[in-house]
């Protein structure tokens, strides 16, 4: 258990936090689903321009990604939450130290402290040059 942490309070920032994420996905997959040439969005039966298809190619994609990782953060936001349940709240899953208070404010869902969340952003980085 984190010492000096305000159980009740990341309890209460983490269920508006998941109301958010969860309005932006439900907002989100209807434009996913959707036909944009059914849905009226386009003025002709089908585009007639490459870069008329390519935008909305573009959109479908971002709106696709956009999802993806909002479920992601549903998923940190939902582990979190177990982890006040389970008493583990505001530990880090890589070191075991305690996760900074500031941190937590910004990121109630954080699962590393701000020193392992720098390690892993700098691996995954070197990863992705290879």
């Amino acid at each position: 258990m984190a010492k000096g942490l305000n159980y009740d309070y990341f309890e209460r920032k983490l269920k508006k936090v998941r109301e958010a994420v969860l309005q932006e996905i439900n907002d989100l997959e209807p434009k996913v689903g959707e036909n944009p040439l059914e849905s009226g969005e386009e003025t002709t039966p089908f585009p007639t321009h490459i870069a008329d298809i390519a935008d909305v190619e573009s959109r479908l994609d971002r709106d696709s990604y956009l999802i993806s990782q909002y479920s992601k953060e549903l998923k940190d936001i939902d582990a979190a939450h177990r982890k006040i349940v389970e008493k583990t709240y505001g530990i880090c899953e890589d070191c075991g130290s305690n996760i900074g208070n500031e941190r937590l404010k910004a990121i109630p869902y954080a699962r590393y402290c701000k020193s392992c969340a720098e390690s892993r952003e700098k691996k995954s980085w070197r990863k992705e040059e290879l």
